[in-house]
């Protein structure tokens, strides 16, 4: 089987329906609402998150990881609250409510959404770290979600295949590694992205970055699109998701010179990455 051909399979499978786009999580969709809701209490929200405690078990792995660590580890959402904020913890619960959609039946499958669902995560972390550190102080919160959602179309590709393979519609057995990957690479997932950007009703600015981050030449002006390149780039260097390019100097980047980041801070955006990466194959 050619790229072309199962590139053909998922087009014929999108325009005859047979895509089922996944809904946005109920969880982040109440939790987005609240946060723009000017009478929603502090009490309101905790309730929320604590209602679910596997959900608020994995936000707390979240909290106490090398990207918020403090002198003290956080056990209770409360003190998550206090520590890093409500919008923070709000934030990290909307993205964590997201693991579930990463989830396929096909094993083979499986494991390539681990790997993406690693590289949204980290993404999403280090393009807020990124916000804060050079003084983009107002794309923190969109910087985070923008990390975190801008590979979706990769996912929408990777759950179709797996309604495909349990449908009989395609052979499992014949998706080599070499092929998922190329397929995911091209600029399906960038269009599928904006798509499913578009179904979810999520701010144009998101759907720009799925859409465009491999984009040559890109808007460089565009300081979130930017941010998410690099995240990308970064990833890729320390083997977080699906590629691994150890070669690849950050310092030299565009990203990194249009946002004037310090070959020290890309040293400590690079060790942080991978604690969060270790951390992720511990049990």
């Amino acid at each position: 089987m050619s790229v072309h051909s199962l590139q053909d399979i998922f087009i014929k499978a999108v325009s005859s329906d047979k895509l089922q786009l996944p809904a946005f999580p109920a969880v982040a969709m109440k939790l987005q609402r609240a946060l723009h809701d000017r009478n929603t209490r502090i009490a309101d929200l905790e309730a929320m998150i604590i209602g679910d405690q596997a959900l608020s078990s994995q936000i707390l792995r979240v909290a106490n990881s090398s990207f918020y660590k403090g002198l003290q580890k956080i056990t209770t959402i409360q003190k998550a609250i206090v520590r890093l904020g409500v919008r923070q913890v709000a934030m990290l619960t909307m993205a964590v409510s997201q693991r579930s959609l990463y989830l396929v039946r096909n094993p083979r499958l499986g494991q390539y959404m681990e790997k993406l669902w690693q590289h949204a995560f980290a993404s999403g972390l280090g393009a807020q770290w990124l916000a804060q550190r050079c003084g983009y102080q107002a794309l923190v919160d969109t910087a985070f979600m923008a990390g975190l959602l801008h590979n979706i179309g990769q996912l929408a590709i990777l759950r179709l295949a797996d309604e495909l393979c349990g449908g009989g519609d395609l052979d499992a057995s014949r998706l080599s590694e070499a092929l998922v990957l190329e397929v995911l690479d091209s600029t399906m997932h960038n269009a599928q992205g904006y798509v499913l950007m578009k179904r979810w009703n999520l701010p144009e600015e998101y759907g720009i970055v799925a859409r465009d981050h491999h984009k040559e030449p890109y808007d460089d002006a565009n300081s979130l699109l930017t941010m998410v390149r690099l995240m990308d780039q970064a990833c890729d260097k320390l083997g977080i998701g699906l590629r691994h390019e150890s070669s690849i100097a950050l310092g030299a980047t565009q990203e990194a010179m249009r946002l004037g980041v310090t070959e020290l801070q890309l040293a400590e955006l690079e060790i942080l990455l991978e604690d969060w990466g270790s951390s992720q194959t511990q049990p």
